[in-house]
């Protein structure tokens, strides 16, 4: 048996498609942030720096050809503030989640993306919380912020992971979101987003095109009994849903 080899030429169409839309997504992304960080400047309340955050996440997608689509319990019967949960599977969870969900909801995400200018703006006009994981004060005050977010009538939005694998493997979860849903005594929405280890692979630099699928379950209410029994009731059954709508076992 013989093989045959591509001869090296032929690889140079591929190499500057990848370059074209390296240059391409790098244009997309600047086009979009700097304006929307320009325009945050003269924002004062969260809600509308919120609505042009999930504008600019809209446009983005749709210029990057990540088209998403929205199943289950989206949006939410009744009213009052949420924990939002969902796996973690990339930085374009952000994006994707303010793009996807409606409503007036804040993230919280690492502080050390606060060392970018853009994304520190973003991060504080939204009135979204940043949390340092390593250090056990900054977890606590991160904790003491969603609870008063919550209380106040915000949504917020974790991924009880912490951090992301560039695939659709599921790392244990904290329990931080959970206690902080029995504290405030409000519901959490679990939810489960597929396909974005297609659009967003580990060596890539920017997503491609491709489609995401974002499953919302329905609200997981406390009961106000022991809050120990609570919280593991709670990230048991998110987890459940979560493993579900991913097509684990």
């Amino acid at each position: 048996m013989t093989t045959t080899t591509m001869p090296p030429v032929l690889s140079w169409p591929r190499r500057a498609a990848r370059a074209a839309y390296v240059v391409y997504g790098a244009a997309v992304i600047a086009a979009v942030m700097v304006p929307t960080w320009f325009a945050t400047l003269f924002v004062r309340r969260p809600a509308r720096a919120l609505a042009l955050q999930r504008l600019a996440s809209r446009l983005m997608l749709a210029a990057l050809g990540c088209r998403f689509v929205v199943r289950g319990a989206w949006p939410p019967s009744g009213t009052g503030a949420r924990v939002l949960v969902a796996n973690h599977t990339s930085y374009l969870d952000i994006p994707l989640m303010l793009a996807a969900l409606g409503g007036d909801f804040v993230f919280v995400t690492k502080s050390e993306l606060l060392g970018w200018p853009i994304i520190s703006r973003l991060t504080r006009a939204g009135g979204h919380i940043p949390v340092d994981r390593e250090r056990a004060a900054s977890r606590a005050a991160a904790l003491g912020r969603i609870v008063a977010a919550l209380r106040a009538g915000r949504s917020v939005l974790l991924f009880p992971e912490g951090t992301f694998s560039h695939d659709d493997r599921l790392r244990p979860f904290h329990a931080g979101a959970f206690r902080c849903a029995v504290t405030a005594g409000v519901p959490v929405v679990p939810i489960g987003v597929c396909g974005v280890a297609g659009v967003w692979s580990q060596h890539a630099r920017f997503p491609r095109p491709g489609r995401i699928e974002v499953d919302v379950g329905e609200a997981l209410v406390p009961t106000g009994g022991d809050d120990a029994d609570e919280i593991e009731r709670l990230e048991t059954e998110a987890l459940r849903f979560i493993t579900a709508a991913l097509g684990h076992d």
